[in-house]
């Protein structure tokens, strides 16, 4: 499928609580060069795909943008293809948000580029998000850049990427947050860095860069009340 354009809307109200629970459910299915797609769906339970039927893009020259709006957010997402540009921006709380690229070896992921926002808007807590990013599964990915805004408490981030020049930026506001990074690949000429800089209580962060050279980690915590930070770091040349 060539040159594949996709605007989704999906307005839903919230039902009383005498009414049944409803959700606003995606599942798209795509293969094929030069895809734009653009998802927006507001309201509670929204899912766009899920653990059993993901979301599949595959191709290259990939733009793709989310954003929903409500509680208990779904997102599962399995992309394969260079030049990928994605952006998501998730306001609620209980999100659970899964992307993988390069999921069956057939590219790269190369150029595989995502911003995630959790609670952009500020209206309304962002609490209680589990978040998973997998770049380069089974074959290594070149410039990939993965940047993480957070606003919210409990929140859980694993990001694990494997290959060269992939720097990683989290910027964290809440309390009882944890983060487990995980970079490794082809080192040198800048190819590991992780920026993190959290504000709030109780954090934990682990921390582990591998490869052959250059693993730069930039950390800022600021816990000025309640519970200290617990950070682990592991960095091997």
């Amino acid at each position: 499928m060539r040159n594949f354009k996709a605007i989704i809307f999906i307005l839903f109200l919230g039902a009383v609580s005498t009414l049944p629970v409803y959700s606003n459910d995606i599942y798209i299915t795509q293969s094929g060069a030069g895809l734009n797609l653009d998802i927006i769906q507001d309201g509670q339970n929204n899912v766009a795909g899920n653990s059993t039927t993901a979301v599949s893009l595959i191709g290259a020259s990939m733009n793709y943008s989310l954003t929903q709006t409500g509680n208990t957010n779904i997102l599962t997402s399995d992309l394969e293809g260079a030049s990928a540009s994605i952006d998501m921006d998730i306001i609620g709380d209980g999100n659970d948000v899964v992307l993988n690229c390069d999921a069956t070896g057939n590219y790269s992921c190369d150029n595989f580029n995502v911003d995630l926002d959790i609670n952009d808007s500020g209206a309304a807590t962002g609490d209680s998000s589990n978040i998973d990013i997998d770049v380069g599964t089974t074959m290594n990915s070149d410039d990939s850049d993965v940047t993480l805004q957070i606003l919210g408490d409990s929140t859980t981030a694993n990001i694990d990427i494997d290959g060269a020049s992939s720097p990683v930026s989290i910027t964290s506001t809440g309390s009882t947050n944890n983060f487990q990074i995980n970079v490794d690949g082809n080192g040198d000429s800048a190819g590991h860095a992780v920026t993190i800089v959290h504000t709030g209580s109780g954090a934990t962060y682990d921390v582990v860069q591998s490869g052959a050279y250059d693993s730069i980690l930039n950390l800022t915590v600021n816990t000025s009340t309640g519970a200290a930070a617990d950070v682990d770091i592991s960095q091997t040349q």
